[in-house]
């Protein structure tokens, strides 16, 4: 608690100085411990905190030429950069804990904008140490193309407390370029205060700000449905009424990128009903249009007396993964109710 203490007394110290000349900003937002997405395939069935867990504060030293463009439901705190050379975005989202699938993040975004996944000894050589919050992270970047347009990312990461916290600079290289080295002071900055501080310790930061609401869904849950606890990286899960002893469950996760796209998540969903993959011929016949979004599918899978339904929704900037999951009288009787679940804005 000590060492704690004095690394806030010294952000703050750092923003009151800076203020005069630079206009920065110091920060403190109330924001939920989790709000954790989760890979839809193969989700561990581990419960998470209930939605009203104690959250901690996000404090931080805003640079000058930020602009606060506040919290989404899954981005705890977001940012517009505007510059004669173009705009950027930085966005701050906690996910559970990936310590140890370092691999697996990076690749993650390199799919995101074209790239190959990185070999297993290549990974040393893309992770850059960077102090964040007066802790260790790590960085990388990327670049490449989307929707037609070069993208160019630079993502820095840290793990602490069971949580994964990502912190994301994107936009045209000339704007990167130039912002970079103000994104690294950034971090250093950044402070995560557990639930429960003393007051006078978050006040040495900066008088709190009104506490920003914790995300709700927004969606209508099917008639019958039972809410059960989320699983690790898992945003919800229900249960679905049982018909003659065949039983189902609906599993909701989130992503910031399509996880490796269509084809990879089908063939993942497929190994867990013992069904071999198949190729982009193959896939074709398993995925129809869903018209909830531009690019959203639904999967329909079966094996015997187990069957998925599997949909995957693009959101602004979010991948949401959705599956219905169990023996095959089960799902069968909660596909339609599955498919308008879907289809409602979460």
């Amino acid at each position: 608690m000590i060492r704690r203490t004095h690394l806030t007394t010294l952000a703050a110290a750092t923003a009151l100085a800076a203020a005069g000349c630079d206009r920065e900003e110091i920060r403190v937002y109330s924001v939920a411990k989790e709000t954790a997405p989760a890979p839809a395939p193969g989700a561990s069935s581990a419960p998470t905190p209930a939605a009203n867990t104690p959250r901690p504060q996000l404090a931080y030293t805003l640079p000058a030429g930020w602009q606060d463009a506040g919290p989404t439901a899954m981005s705890l705190a977001n940012f517009r950069i505007k510059t004669d050379a173009g705009e950027a975005s930085v966005n701050i989202t906690p996910l559970a804990s990936m310590a140890g699938q370092e691999a697996i993040v990076v690749n993650m975004w390199r799919e995101q904008v074209g790239q190959k996944p990185l070999a297993d000894g290549e990974l040393a050589g893309a992770l850059t140490p960077v102090e964040i919050g007066g802790a260790p992270g790590q960085l990388f970047e990327i670049s490449g193309q989307r929707d037609g347009q070069t993208v160019r990312i630079i993502t820095a990461f840290a793990h602490r407390d069971g949580a994964s916290w990502f912190y994301k600079l994107q936009g045209p290289d000339a704007v990167l370029t130039a912002q970079k080295p103000v994104f690294v002071e950034f971090l250093k900055t950044v402070r995560i205060k557990e639930a429960g501080a003393p007051a006078a310790e978050v006040a040495k930061v900066a008088a709190p700000a009104a506490a920003e609401p914790e995300p709700e869904f927004k969606w209508k849950v099917p008639e019958g449905w039972q809410t059960l606890p989320a699983g690790q990286m898992q945003v919800a899960k229900f249960g679905v009424p049982a018909r003659d002893g065949a039983k189902a469950e609906v599993f909701v996760s989130v992503f910031p990128s399509d996880t490796g796209g269509a084809l990879a998540n089908v063939n993942r969903w497929r190994r867990q009903l013992g069904l071999e993959p198949v190729d982009d011929a193959g896939l074709k016949a398993l995925v129809a249009p869903l018209d909830t979004a531009p690019g959203a599918i639904l999967v329909d899978l079966k094996n015997d007396a187990r069957a998925m339904l599997g949909a995957i929704v693009p959101r602004g900037e979010r991948w949401w993964f959705y599956k219905l999951m169990g023996d095959t009288a089960a799902v069968t009787a909660e596909r339609e109710a599955f498919i308008r679940f879907v289809q409602t804005a979460p």
